[in-house]
């Protein structure tokens, strides 16, 4: 990543790649060994700017571990505007982000109860 740590000294980022050059799609294996990897290097904080509408165990209890040793895991609520949950932002042990526009609702990118 270039321009994003003038001072290593501060600050380090191991980056993962679960995306390929050519798809747009992963599978929650490369996923989950992208979460297990940033934990072994030592990461604080993971972040997953991905999400799906289907709940996995295993990737659940990748997030758990990553959890468990003291990482903060981050992911996006999605941009589909609709009340439903998406994964990994609702497993209890990931901060869910989003964005909304003034007044919330519908008109928003994501919305709802979480």
């Amino acid at each position: 990543v270039v321009g994003v740590n003038p001072d290593p000294s501060k600050f380090s980022f191991h980056i993962a790649k679960a995306f390929s050059d050519k798809k747009e799609t992963t599978s929650k294996k490369i996923i989950i060994d992208c979460i297990e990897d940033c934990v072994a290097s030592g990461a604080d904080v993971i972040n997953l700017s991905i999400g799906g509408s289907i709940r996995s165990a295993l990737y659940e209890s990748a997030c758990e571990a990553a959890y468990d040793d003291g990482v903060l895991v981050i992911a996006s609520a999605g941009n589909e505007g609709r009340e439903i949950d998406g994964y990994p932002a609702s497993y209890d042990v990931v901060m869910s982000v989003a964005s909304v526009v003034e007044g919330g609702g519908p008109g928003s990118d994501t919305y709802g109860e979480k």
